[in-house]
């Protein structure tokens, strides 16, 4: 499972929400997903309860796991917990539509030294 965010400011906050330092050696990847393909879009209320608790909940595990599983689309929308009008993306490896998704090469990403924890 591929975890990303709708956009690099928004995947920088949840590396930093979920990291005990300013992390170091990350590389940014962009992600081009084709116009054509189909996205599973869920909102709060079709997330359970306890999607957004501050610790992962193994009920937004086992959604996950379910959805991949089913490979009903390549790619699921869910709301981020951090910034919750802002959109994370997970990606399906295993599903037959992964090839039509294209990846930059990698490049250096710096977390700026100002930012502390």
């Amino acid at each position: 499972m591929l975890y990303c965010g709708a956009n690099i400011s928004l995947c920088a906050l949840e590396i930093l929400a979920h990291s005990g330092a300013i992390p170091r050696n990350k590389v940014l990847i962009e992600v081009e997903l084709p116009d054509d393909l189909d996205i599973l879009a869920l909102d709060d209320a079709s997330l359970p309860p306890d999607w957004d608790a501050p610790v992962d909940q193994d009920s937004t595990k086992d959604l996950g796991t379910r959805w991949a599983e089913g490979k009903a689309t390549a790619v699921m929308s869910v709301p981020s917990a951090i910034v919750r009008k802002e959109r994370n993306y997970l990606i399906n490896p295993l599903h037959p539509d992964f090839s039509r998704i294209r990846f930059s090469s990698p490049e250096p990403f710096v977390f700026d030294p100002r930012l502390k924890r």
